[in-house]
């Protein structure tokens, strides 16, 4: 199966868990909501904002934009999330967009950012004080293109080039999500 095939299926898969239990619903989960984010990481654009629509209960569909090391991010996206009666909240997350990116200073030709999907879990903190505000905070796994790859080798192997550092293969997020 190939790349995209598998972000399909495994979003479709986060789409249809279901719950044999009744928890409480925090408003940032409720069907028709919508929040604008700001933050960093892969949801945000790397460094940026996101806006998001539940469109169904614990269902989320979203989309992100912003600074990429070598250009313009951006990725869309659902977030799967788990009611709880706590202020936190469970979620697994599946998105397709920029996923990684090369900049080296001084060798311009290799600035570039990729695309791909990418796959994650983290938790939500809702607001005490402003119901459907919360925090974002988690990891994300992108999978990453072979273009990607073998242009990661190409300057990590050139001579000129004494300080690179690859790419994370795990990436953090850390956002602020508001109610609309």
């Amino acid at each position: 199966m190939n790349k995209i095939g598998l972000f399909i299926a495994v979003c479709t898969y986060l789409a249809t868990i279901q719950h044999g239990f009744t928890q409480d619903q925090h408003l940032s989960s409720a069907k028709g909501e919508t929040t604008l984010g700001l933050g960093i990481g892969l949801p945000y654009g790397a460094l940026g904002a996101r806006l998001g629509v539940n469109i169904m209960d614990e269902l989320n569909l979203f989309g992100g934009v912003g600074y990429q090391i070598s250009g313009v991010g951006y990725n869309v996206g659902i977030l799967k999330d788990f009611p709880s009666s706590r202020q936190t909240q469970f979620y697994l997350t599946g998105m397709y967009g920029t996923n990684a990116a090369i900049k080296v200073d001084g060798a311009s030709e290799y600035d570039k950012v990729y695309t791909g999907a990418t796959f994650g879990a983290g938790i939500k903190v809702n607001s005490r004080k402003t119901e459907g505000n919360y925090w974002d905070f988690g990891l994300l796994a992108p999978l990453r293109s072979s273009e990607f790859k073998d242009d990661e080798d190409t300057v990590k192997n050139d001579p000129r080039i004494s300080d690179f550092t690859g790419a994370s293969p795990v990436l953090i997020v850390v956002g602020y999500n508001f109610n609309l």
